[in-house]
This record gives structure tokens, C-alpha cells and sequence, in this order.
């Protein structure tokens, strides 16, 4: 009987850390994803560092670029592994906006970025009914009003942290708006909302894009041009996942 228990309990944690740890077919996907996604960044530094006077290369920013590329990709697709991998950018990327003077950016990766990818990993894993995967779902009229005061609301709050704490801090309104946008973006996405890949097309991408061309960070801009893309594909994947649920 004891042998029993024991063996269901193993079966069962072992079965808890597959989901996860991911299975074959998104470990082999991770492993595509990030070789292409690493070919693609170095190309692109290689290409920046050719063509853009004065071009300075930066570890985090690479690193955070790279891992960044990765976790939107595997994000879209609903890969577990998308989680580990947003740790790794938001780590670095905070570093990098630190160095260039993007305090609400920086804030933005290691006081809640770092934090929701911790919570949403096991999230994805356990979330939906009797701890099973979580599914795609989208907000009611209520939430979308909610979701639409957040941001107003979380702008004017980061704007008048950033004057008080950072005053000398570079476009803090652009910053304040790309900030706020990004966290009710992240805790959607976590969520598993669909209407989270709309804020993230919008406010968060359009005018990070334009944020870091003034900023003269040209390959975190890349990444953001990149999230940009992703988040149209995976408007178009996610909303005919809910179509088919809904059948």
C-alpha cells in the first residue's frame, strides 16, 4: 500500500515538473527559437556596429535582447519555457536602462517584470480548473474598463514618482506611459488575457519604438520593433484559439 502511495505521489511530482519544465515538443522549440533568435541579435549587432556611428556595444543590452526575442516567441505560442527566459531579459534589460537613464524602464524590469514572470510560470502550469494548464480567455466589459483606468491612473502615478525621485530622468512622460501600459500588459499576460497582446501592440510597443529612437538605443529598439510583430501574430493565434474553444 505504501509502495503505492509513493509511487502515485513520484508520478504526480514528476508530472507537476514536466508542466513546468515543458515537454518535447516545447523543449525543441525552445532550443530552435533560441539559436535563431541568437543568430538574429548577433546579425543585428553586427549590422548596428557597421552602420551606426559611434555604435557602443553592451552586454545586458545584447543579452536582454536576445533572451527578450525569445520569451515573446515562445509567449505567442504558449510555451512554458517563454517564463525562465523573461527572468533572464528583464534582469538584463533593467541593467541596461539603468546605464542609459530610463529609470521608469528600469524599475518597470526588476521591481515587476522579474516578479510577475515568477508568478505567472506556475500560473500557466496550474491555473485552469482542478490545476489543470491555464486556457486563453479574454476580459469582460467590466475588466476593460478597469484595464483602461489602470493605465491612465499608473501613468500619473510613475510620472510624479519619476519627477520627485529622478527628476534629471530623460521623456519621463513617454517613460511614464510605456511603464504603466507595460505593468497591466505583464499582469493580463500572466493571466493569459488576450486583450494583454493589444496593450502590448499599442501603447507599449508603438511608443517604446519611439522612446528609444530618441533614447539612441538602437537594439533594444530592435527588440521592441520585433515585440511589435509578435504581438499582431499573436492576436490572430490567440483569438482563434478562443474561437475554437468557443465552438
Amino acid at each position: 500500500m505504501l509502495f503505492i502511495l509513493y509511487n502515485t505521489a513520484m508520478s504526480q511530482k514528476i508530472h507537476w515538473m514536466v508542466r513546468l519544465g515543458g515537454n518535447k515538443a516545447e523543449h525543441l522549440e525552445n532550443i530552435l527559437v533560441t539559436l535563431a533568435m541568437l543568430a538574429v541579435t548577433l546579425m543585428y549587432e553586427a549590422f548596428s556596429w557597421y552602420f551606426i556611428p559611434d555604435f557602443q556595444f553592451n552586454w545586458f543590452e545584447c543579452i536582454g535582447t536576445w533572451s527578450g526575442l525569445v520569451t515573446v516567441w515562445l509567449a505567442r505560442t504558449q510555451n512554458i519555457l517563454s517564463w525562465p527566459w523573461g527572468i533572464v531579459s528583464a534582469a538584463s534589460l533593467g541593467y541596461f536602462f539603468m546605464q542609459i537613464g530610463l529609470s521608469g524602464q528600469q524599475w518597470l524590469n526588476w521591481g515587476y517584470f522579474m516578479v510577475m514572470q515568477i508568478w505567472a510560470w506556475p500560473y500557466w502550469a496550474f491555473g485552469g480548473a482542478n490545476k489543470t494548464p491555464l486556457p486563453v480567455s479574454r476580459l469582460s466589459v467590466r475588466g476593460w474598463v478597469s484595464m483602461l483606468l489602470a493605465v491612465v491612473v499608473g501613468t500619473g502615478v510613475v510620472y510624479a514618482l519619476i519627477s520627485v525621485i529622478v527628476p534629471t530622468s530623460h521623456y519621463p512622460i513617454l517613460d511614464s506611459i510605456v511603464v504603466a501600459s507595460s505593468v497591466v500588459a505583464q499582469l493580463l499576460l500572466g493571466q493569459k488575457k488576450l486583450e494583454s497582446w493589444y496593450l502590448w501592440l499599442g501603447p507599449v510597443n508603438v511608443l517604446s519604438v519611439v522612446l528609444f529612437v530618441l533614447s539612441g538605443a538602437y537594439v533594444v529598439l530592435a527588440l521592441y520593433v520585433a515585440f511589435l510583430i509578435h504581438a499582431v501574430f499573436a492576436i490572430r493565434s490567440w483569438r482563434q484559439e478562443l474561437h475554437i474553444t468557443h465552438q
